[in-house]
């Protein structure tokens, strides 16, 4: 399955490394690319993550990954990541709007 990274989810992954960086650019690099890596686990198995429970009217799936939620939508053949948050933080519906 093709995977289209959102604007929204590429600023997520930037402000991820960002946040880690300040302590440990080492672990900020392998934060990044084990969640990249999630991101291509679901891509091969997209059902293994479960429905948002927040918006459910959005038709949205969510896997983890050490601390943080990937939200991604499924559409023909495509896997949208649409943001990546962690499991501390609330999800507002703002972060889930354009998806380009």
């Amino acid at each position: 399955m093709k995977v289209e990274w959102s604007r929204q989810a590429r600023s997520d992954l930037r402000a991820i490394h960002g946040y880690i960086a300040r302590d440990s650019e080492h672990y900020a690099r392998l934060q990044v690319k084990r969640l990249v890596e999630r991101v291509e686990y679901v891509a091969s198995r997209p059902m293994t993550g479960h429905p948002v429970h927040e918006f459910p009217e959005l038709e949205l799936r969510e896997a983890h990954q050490e601390g943080y939620r990937i939200i991604y939508a499924l559409e023909d053949g495509l896997l949208q990541v649409v943001t990546i948050i962690h499991m501390r933080q609330v999800l507002k519906k703002r972060r889930l709007g354009r998806r380009s």
